[in-house]
């Protein structure tokens, strides 16, 4: 499948982003944050982690005011379009991926899974997909841990001046691809950089919370790491 016409897709070592080709913004945006596994989607299959890239739906939750199952992709359609000036991110740690190469199986089936999920929030018909951003920390490769750089790297270096060559293997440190991930504020960074203007932060809501159910409390504290309100998805999605 090819990649959706609504994003460009970078793939680097240490992150993958899909950002909006034609992004609409406004003077002033209000970004709302979100985590996506167990949070938007889930996988279709009942385990924890995917088993493949249409191994995935769209969570459900009870809406309090409804009394009814509800989408998680239809609250997010209803904000958008309530919000005129919001901004939806999704912040995913992905620590299965390698990106080197960018054809191994792991990334190619996260970035179709992506493209999937974008393609159903096109099939809506509400032209909300151009206001969604996502970034997935990475997994460093093992052959980058090794003392012995891969060839291609080598030969990159070749080409390169001392001080470009320096720049290009900060890339593959250990610090940058753990910076990336949460609770680490390295994908906010990047967010924020790619945005290029300002924005208000509203929360960032992420199934990570620490309670007795859960497996970490990462997402609690990458909303403290960002300086934003937490919300888990019982509060945002059973509104």
């Amino acid at each position: 499948m090819a990649a959706p016409a609504s994003h460009r897709t970078i793939i680097l070592p240490h992150i993958i982003k899909y950002i909006p080709k034609n992004g609409k913004l406004g003077e002033e945006a209000n970004v709302y944050a979100f985590d996506l596994d167990h949070t938007i989607i889930r996988p279709k299959s009942g385990g924890r982690f995917s088993r493949g890239a249409e191994d995935w739906i769209f969570m459900s939750f009870s809406s309090n005011k409804e009394g009814e199952s509800r989408k998680t992709v239809d609250t997010l359609a209803e904000l958008l379009k309530s919000d005129t000036n919001a901004q939806v991110v999704i912040f995913s740690n992905q620590g299965g991926i390698v990106t080197i190469p960018p054809t191994s199986k792991s990334c190619a089936n996260f970035t179709r899974k992506i493209d999937l999920v974008l393609q159903a929030v096109a099939n809506l018909n509400l032209d909300l997909q151009d206001r969604i951003w996502l970034y997935a920390s990475t997994k460093k490769p093992a052959s980058l841990s090794s003392t012995k750089r891969p060839k291609t790297i080598k030969k990159v270096a070749k080409k390169n001046s001392q001080a470009q060559t320096a720049k290009d293997q900060s890339i593959f440190s250990d610090a940058i691809f753990q910076s990336m991930r949460k609770p680490n504020p390295g994908m906010f960074e990047e967010f924020t950089n790619d945005f290029g203007r300002k924005f208000k932060l509203e929360y960032y809501c992420g199934d990570a919370a620490g309670r007795k159910s859960d497996f970490s409390d990462s997402d609690k504290l990458f909303a403290a790491a960002i300086k934003t309100a937490f919300r888990t998805p019982e509060e945002v999605f059973s509104e």
